[in-house]
């Protein structure tokens, strides 16, 4: 019983003011209300206006072929969910769950539908991603490229079995708004590109499917109001406006226009913060949500803030590096889109070129055979010669170190080293201060991955938790400590000062307050040194003996492994200092450690190099440091300090030759 009241008490702990709204939304599923509030009907047919977000034809060749070999294999294998093809909707009806190749409750009401306890059919994410519906755009499509091709039918034959098979409010696709609003785009696209060839009785039975939904969304505003304040409460707005769009004459229509303009607004205010960092801490979500503005810009009419918000998102992602090879994959990851893309999955780049090109950044022409994203949404590049145009945006950085939204990223020699420091409330992992480290474009240190969300509990806090991180940790305590599968229990704050660029090292320095609590309260800081021949780690805590021992994971990437002290990953072989007494463990299930996970719902073996110490202050790396064997608080000539502060604190880095003094500040 207590054990009971306890959970009960943290779950209202975590939702806070939202919980008694969150308590009656419940009630109201058990007791049969909701089969009152969505039991209306949408009322007389009313055609759609088609709302134009895509171009009809890509620009260039590249993507045409790339589109139509995608739309080959949406046919024969199926659509594409988590690096996948699976059979929902195409061999199997759109009800089948591709993890147990058994259906969703077809003829239950939504509500009635079990996804979240332990007694569920599966991971709803993948019959979800699945029925979003962007595999259809790439038939669309194919359809206006190759109007004598398969993939018209193949198309007619995917959205008439979806309309029977799914009424209105009936099974587990009509459980989330967001889903619904998402759907809403990928159709608006369809019937842009193929409305006019589809057959009568289809698209009739699309629109009858787009009024249920805008009603859906509005009748479960209050939900999403009280408990969904992020990128649900941004899809959901922009799926109001743009079913206003398309249904003009809808007796709701101003009134959808008018609330979905509201919510827009409003959650874009606490979402996007003037750096272009989002509340969403995590490289995939803040694509997501890139990728809503971008579609709000399509539209037309977007404030002026969404333009602002738009440019800034986008050069965020582009001082992380983004344009130039794979980054962490920072925070939640399951390859969640707006628009329909058949290129990687994972790539992030494509997205913030078709966000900076919708801001006026004139682009590289290369960059539209690249990114799908720019060749079906953006304009056509202008010409190379025309006159007074402004040279293509390269958005290759000379400086050695970038930050952006509590990151850094330097560069130096063979290196490039992200530096994590701060974090967001959503989406987000316990990694303040992590550190990750290429060499040579090979992966040595990597982020972990996401793992799961709905998956076995072990695994997802496996790999979301600071343990699955290259951060140091007090008496091996968390510096968030999870709750269910999404919220924490503590919340936390990093500070990251501007890097310090010397003739022979750049170093940047950062501190967080997690480990403030409790009955040992500790701040905890590091400088990242990347000189030409290593990267080190300087670790500093603002109290002595604050713990009785420090751990410290350092996660590898599974393509690299550690013999004798050496990581090896192909060609480059990188020698471990610092880090006596290292115990190397790789996929062991219980306790969940030694994983990476690519995408979502896979993770494979890897190796995790942990560590204990009872130092307060330690220096570890990879690579070869000249001269004597680093200190506590010294190598390569430097020596560390860090003066602790009400306000932050601030590094003084000495050069023990010169005896001169650089100084870093990290405030609050």
């Amino acid at each position: 019983m207590k054990t009971a009241l306890r959970a009960i008490a943290e779950d209202i702990r975590a939702l806070g003011t939202s919980a008694p709204l969150r308590v009656a939304y419940e009630a109201s599923k058990r007791s049969g209300f909701h089969a009152v509030l969505f039991r209306g009907k949408t009322g007389r047919h009313r055609p759609a206006t088609p709302v134009p977000l895509t171009n009809l034809r890509p620009t260039g060749d590249e993507a045409a072929w790339r589109c139509l070999g995608d739309a080959r294999r949406v046919l024969g294998e199926g659509p594409r969910v988590f690096g996948q093809r699976v059979p929902t909707g195409l061999s199997g009806p759109w009800s089948t769950d591709p993890l147990t190749g058994r259906q969703w409750p077809t003829d239950d009401p939504w509500w009635r539908i079990d996804i979240r306890s332990e007694a569920r059919l599966s991971d709803v994410k993948y019959v979800w991603e699945a029925a979003r519906h962007r595999d259809l755009v790439v038939l669309a499509r194919a359809a206006r490229l190759e109007p004598a091709g398969p993939w018209l039918d193949g198309l007619t034959g995917l959205l008439r079995s979806w309309c029977e098979q799914s009424p209105p409010e009936q099974g587990v696709n009509w459980y989330s708004s967001l889903e619904l609003a998402l759907r809403a785009i990928g159709w608006s696209q369809i019937l842009t590109l193929a409305g006019e060839r589809l057959p009568g009785d289809v698209v009739t039975a699309m629109e009858r499917m787009l009024l249920a939904s805008a009603r859906h969304l509005m009748v479960e505003l209050p939900y999403t109001l009280s408990s969904m304040r992020n990128n649900h409460m941004l899809g959901d707005a922009l799926g109001l406006i743009l079913l206003s769009r398309m249904f003009p004459a809808a007796p709701g229509a101003r009134w959808w226009a008018r609330t979905g303009d509201r919510m827009f607004t409003t959650q874009q205010r606490r979402h996007i913060a003037p750096d272009g960092r989002m509340i969403e801490d995590s490289l995939s979500y803040h694509r997501f949500v890139l990728e809503m503005l971008i579609v709000r810009v399509l539209l037309g009419g977007a404030p002026s803030a969404v333009h602002r918000d738009l440019r800034t998102a986008s050069s965020h992602l582009a001082r992380l590096g983004v344009f130039d090879g794979d980054v962490p994959q920072y925070g939640d990851w399951d390859e969640g889109r707006v628009l329909a893309s058949s290129g990687d999955a994972l790539d992030v780049a494509g997205s913030t070129a078709l966000g900076l090109a919708l801001c006026g950044a004139r682009l590289p022409t290369q960059w539209y055979a690249r990114f799908d994203e720019l060749a079906w949404y953006a304009s056509p590049p202008p010409p190379q010669s025309a006159p007074g145009g402004l040279e293509p945006v390269t958005y290759t950085r000379s400086a050695p170190a970038t930050t952006s939204g509590g990151i850094a990223l330097v560069e130096r020699g063979p290196w490039r080293v992200w530096f994590k420091v701060d974090g967001g409330p959503s989406h987000g992992h316990a990694d303040l201060t992590s550190v990750w480290i290429k060499h040579g474009g090979q992966w040595l240190v990597a982020d972990p991955g996401t793992g799961t969300y709905n998956g076995p509990l072990e695994v997802r806090n496996g790999l979301r938790t600071s343990a699955a991180h290259s951060v140091r940790r007090p008496d091996g305590r968390d510096q968030l400590v999870p709750h269910r599968a999404f919220r924490w229990r503590n919340t936390a704050h990093g500070y990251l000062g501007a890097p310090l660029v010397l003739p022979d090292h750049t170093i940047v320095f950062g501190w967080h307050d997690a480990y403030t609590g409790g009955e040992r309260p500790v701040r905890v800081g590091r400088a990242v040194v990347v000189a030409d021949r290593y990267v080190a780690v300087v670790e500093f805590a603002d109290r002595p003996a604050a713990a009785d021992s420090w751990s410290l994971t350092i996660p590898l990437h599974p393509d690299t492994m550690v013999e004798a002290d050496t990581l090896v990953n192909g060609e480059c072989k990188l020698g471990l200092f610092g880090l006596d007494g290292y115990t190397a463990t790789r996929g062991r299930a219980a306790p969940f450690a030694g994983w990476h996970s690519r995408t979502y719902g896979r993770w494979e073996p890897t190796t995790w190099i942990t560590v204990e110490s009872r130092a307060d202050t330690a220096v570890w790396g990879l690579g070869t440091v000249p001269g004597p064997p680093p200190g506590p608080d010294a190598l390569d000539g430097l020596r560390f300090e860090v003066a602790w502060t009400r306000a932050g604190a601030e590094l003084a880095v000495t050069d023990l030759a010169s005896t001169e003094v650089h100084r870093v500040r990290a405030s609050r």
